[in-house]
């Protein structure tokens, strides 16, 4: 059986896991082409290295694998519980913070009509200054419309 291309490397290890005994065989051929074959390299080909099959890991360490497996399925679940409980409350402190942000917005606006019908009302205001008024009212309702739709 012969394996060439990008994935060689995994299924070489593949192979090594899936057949402890045999022994994987490096070849290569014309143009530095590699390919992998777990009998004697084709014709063609000159074997460059071997690599040697690790051996299976013991019931023992499967065991330990299987455990720290869990614990480590038991961490990542609390802490996407512990991320999501902390999203839930940045959103609700976001909440909080629009609302008084458009409580402020809507007293200035507020505010600033009736300073505005009390400048129409004195004589020593000029034009000017009511239409800067209008025009920092003007801002403020914008700035309402963007924070509080």
């Amino acid at each position: 059986m012969k394996f060439a291309g990008p994935v060689c490397c995994g299924i070489a290890l593949l192979l090594a896991a899936a057949a402890p005994a045999q022994q994987i065989q490096r070849c290569e051929g014309p143009g530095g082409r590699i390919s992998y074959s777990n009998s004697a390299c084709p014709e063609g080909t000159r074997a460059v290295g071997e690599i040697k099959a690790a051996p299976a890991p013991s019931p023992e360490a499967q065991a330990a694998a299987r455990e720290k497996a869990a614990r480590d399925a038991q961490t990542a679940a609390a802490l996407a519980q512990q991320r999501q409980t902390q999203q839930a409350s940045l959103a609700q402190q976001h909440q909080k913070e629009r609302a008084a942000n458009c409580a402020y917005l809507r007293g200035e606006i507020d505010s600033l009509r009736r300073l505005r019908n009390v400048m129409v009302n004195r004589p020593y205001y000029s034009l000017d200054d009511l239409q800067q008024m209008d025009d920092h009212a003007a801002q403020l309702v914008a700035d309402y419309r963007r924070v509080c739709g």
